[in-house]
C-alpha cells in the first residue's frame, strides 16, 4: 500500500512533506534474499507476523522499484536509497526460471489487506487485492534506472530476456484486447484495471522497442 500512496503523491502533490518519510519507510522494509546473492527485495508486508515471516515477492519488489525510480526523478536520490533500488533491480534480474515468459516470478498474486476498523478496533476491514504481476515486472524493468543498472553490471542480456519474457506474459493474458484473470467467473474474470495495466505495460514496451535512431 505504501508504494501505491507514494506513486500517487508523486503525481498529485510532489511537494508533499510525507514523500521523504514514505520513501524511507519503503527502503527500510527491504531485506536480503540469500537465494539471490543476498540482494535486497520486498515482500507483501513490512514486518513479520508471529509464525509468518516476510517472504520475497516479485510483484512487491517490482512495485517498490517503480516507486523508487519515480521518486528519484522528483526528489533526487541519496546513496542508500539508490543502493536499495538497484538491489531490487538486481533481485528481479536474478530470476532463476529458464523460460522467462512463464516463470514463477510472473505468477499473478491475490492477497488480502486487513486494517483495524476506524470506529471499532476490535474488528478489521478486509480488502482483497489482485496483482497482475507480469505487468508490474515489465514496467519496473523498463524504468531508466533498471536499464542503467543492467548496463553497468554487464547484465544487458538478462535484462533483455526478462523484459521480452514479461512482455510476452502480459500479451498472453488478453484476447481481442481484453485481459482475463483466470479462475474467476464472468463478473470478475475481465477486470477493467487489468486491461488498463496490460495496455499501459505494452505501450511502455512498444515505445522502448521503437528506436529509429539505432
Amino acid at each position: 500500500m505504501v508504494t501505491t500512496v507514494l506513486r500517487g503523491l508523486l503525481r498529485a502533490a510532489p511537494e508533499s512533506p510525507a514523500l521523504p518519510r514514505l520513501r524511507e519507510a519503503l527502503v527500510d522494509a527491504a531485506f536480503a534474499d540469500p537465494l539471490r546473492r543476498h540482494q535486497r527485495c520486498w515482500g507483501p508486508r513490512f514486518s513479520a507476523v508471529v509464525g509468518r515471516p516476510v517472504l520475497p515477492s516479485p510483484v512487491h519488489t517490482a512495485q517498490a522499484v517503480l516507486a523508487l525510480d519515480r521518486a528519484a526523478a522528483v526528489l533526487g536520490e541519496s546513496p542508500h536509497v539508490r543502493d536499495a533500488r538497484r538491489e531490487g533491480i538486481r533481485w528481479l534480474l536474478a530470476c532463476p526460471g529458464p523460460l522467462h515468459d512463464g516463470c514463477p516470478d510472473l505468477r499473478n498474486v491475490h492477497e488480502v489487506v486487513r486494517r483495524p476498523h476506524p470506529s471499532d478496533l476490535s474488528h478489521h476491514e478486509v480488502l482483497p487485492v489482485r496483482h497482475f504481476t507480469a505487468s508490474w515486472v515489465l514496467r519496473a524493468l523498463l524504468t531508466p534506472g533498471s536499464a542503467r543498472t543492467a548496463a553497468e553490471d554487464g547484465l544487458e542480456r538478462e535484462w533483455r530476456e526478462l523484459t521480452a519474457g514479461a512482455a510476452t506474459a502480459v500479451w498472453r493474458r488478453q484476447t481481442d484486447g481484453v485481459w482475463t484473470w483466470e479462475g474467476d467467473g464472468d463478473d470478475l474474470g475481465h477486470p477493467m484495471w487489468m486491461t488498463y495495466q496490460g495496455l499501459s505495460a505494452l505501450r511502455t514496451h512498444a515505445l522502448w522497442m521503437y528506436q529509429p535512431h539505432v
